[in-house]
């Protein structure tokens, strides 16, 4: 089984899932692989592998604390037989697991057990989350923190000088500055789906206690082969949100 699959429990976060191109922040929440070999996505028929059943329960809350229950069959049973742990024939202990039960990943803060636990600590470091319009034709969402460094953009221009013009980025951010209620973030992007272009972005919010539009401002350049774009400005739609 060394060359199988490894299964991981993922959490993914956005801040415009509702739209036509939404984009996710991710991040691996088990501390442990909690499964190998193959899984079954072909409802009751054939003989497919079903030993994790469809056992997933999600919980979460406005402040972006998650708790997971999940099917695990990682551990050999006691019950045997116990032909090695990478034998398929080996009888694995299938158990439900709970992220606030694990070991917490870099970053992530976790409770340990129970129901009357106490509040987590805050979460570490900074972030801010946004998603607006800069004109009717221009469209941005992003997510970026600085602890652990990560990051996700997603931006649309529809009537840029060079055409319609659609911008994601590449395997996150590279970069990640805070400064008072701003923040500056770069990374690999691809460009109409061609990589081999980079941008950076500067947003601030402008906007608390109030709503984002007239005051928070997004600011975006992007770079490549015989390529250069620009644009900014005060948001006309949507929301900046910085928190720490």
């Amino acid at each position: 089984m060394t060359k199988w699959a490894n299964w991981n429990v993922y959490y993914a976060e956005s801040v415009n899932a509702h739209g036509a191109t939404p984009v996710f922040a991710q991040s691996v929440i088990s501390d442990h692989v909690i499964h190998r070999g193959t899984l079954s996505t072909g409802g009751l028929g054939g003989g497919a592998d079903r030993s994790l059943a469809d056992f997933f329960q999600i919980a979460f809350d406005p402040q972006h604390r998650a708790n997971v229950a999940f099917s695990d069959d990682h551990k050999v049973s006691p019950l045997g037989p116990n032909n090695g742990p990478d034998n398929p024939t080996t009888r694995r202990l299938i158990r439900a697991n709970f992220t606030h039960e694990l070991m917490p990943n870099p970053g992530i803060a976790t409770v340990q057990s129970g129901t009357c636990v106490p509040n987590p600590p805050p979460e570490q470091g900074n972030k801010m989350t946004g998603n607006g319009q800069l004109s009717s034709s221009v469209n941005f969402a992003f997510i970026v923190k600085d602890t652990p460094m990560n990051g996700v953009l997603s931006y649309q221009d529809a009537n840029s000088p060079s055409g319609p013009l659609d911008v994601r980025s590449s395997g996150g951010v590279d970069s990640v500055t805070f400064s008072g209620n701003c923040a500056a973030f770069t990374g690999n992007a691809k460009v109409n789906h061609q990589p081999g272009y980079r941008f950076q972005v500067t947003a601030c919010d402008n906007g608390d206690p109030n709503p984002g539009p007239g005051q928070d401002t997004f600011n975006i350049n992007v770079t490549g082969p015989n390529f250069s774009y620009g644009q900014g400005g005060t948001i006309t739609s949507g929301d900046i949100e910085l928190s720490d």
